[in-house]
């Protein structure tokens, strides 16, 4: 169709450089130069860009968006959360041991040197970034202890984590999709849909369903 289609590591992930943090934000200006460095790029009709991904890939799109970058056409975000810590770490004040630690620990041992089996694939493959950036990988901070350390919710760390605090800043179209039972990060996205602002389109689908339903 004409569609050329671009994955990116985040920061202290697969081969990339830097170290790994939740939607700290750097990410989110990550994000932005990423758009922009495509947009050059002279295979891109007119310069403009789109987002599209489920889950930490379509969550990320909301904090990337909110930086606004210029060449930014649209953003496609699945299976998102409205507020990391209220709707999937500590939900009600307990601690979701049943996903959120699980998935911060699985991600933590991935972003380890070589933790996941591809980046040694490519590095024994002559991929020389990718091994130098293992290197880095040493500079990740414990998402564990980082997870232990949030027992309590302080808007100052708990706000710039929560996208229904600034999704009023996207100025691009947005297609949202979602499911209520999600068992991932669960239905609380859906308490932002009216924040979404500043937005000239805003299109959503909810449905009954687990996390890939979107």
């Amino acid at each position: 169709l004409g569609f050329a289609y671009v994955g990116v590591n985040m920061r202290g992930t697969g081969c990339s450089g830097g170290s790994f943090r939740y939607f700290e934000t750097v990410q989110g200006l990550d994000g932005y130069d990423a758009i922009e460095a495509i947009a050059a790029q002279p295979w891109v009709r007119d310069g403009r860009v789109g987002m599209v991904g489920i889950s930490y890939p379509g969550i990320s799109q909301l904090f990337v968006a909110a930086t606004r970058p210029p060449s930014l056409a649209a953003s496609t975000p699945l299976s998102v959360i409205a507020d990391v810590y209220r709707s999937t770490l500590y939900p009600g004040g307990i601690l979701n041991t049943g996903f959120a630690v699980p998935w911060g620990e699985s991600r933590g041992e991935e972003a380890e040197p070589f933790g996941q089996e591809w980046t040694r694939e490519r590095a024994d493959a002559g991929d020389e970034q990718c091994a130098e950036n293992q290197n880095l990988r040493l500079q990740n901070p414990d998402q564990l202890a980082e997870i232990e350390a949030a027992a309590y919710y302080v808007p100052e760390t708990g706000d710039p984590l929560a996208p229904a605090t600034f999704v009023d800043r996207i100025e691009v179209p947005v297609f949202l999709a979602g499911a209520w039972q999600d068992e991932q990060t669960g239905g609380h996205f859906a308490t932002m849909l009216d924040r979404f602002t500043a937005s000239p389109a805003v299109y959503v689908t909810l449905a009954n369903g687990v996390h890939t339903e979107a």
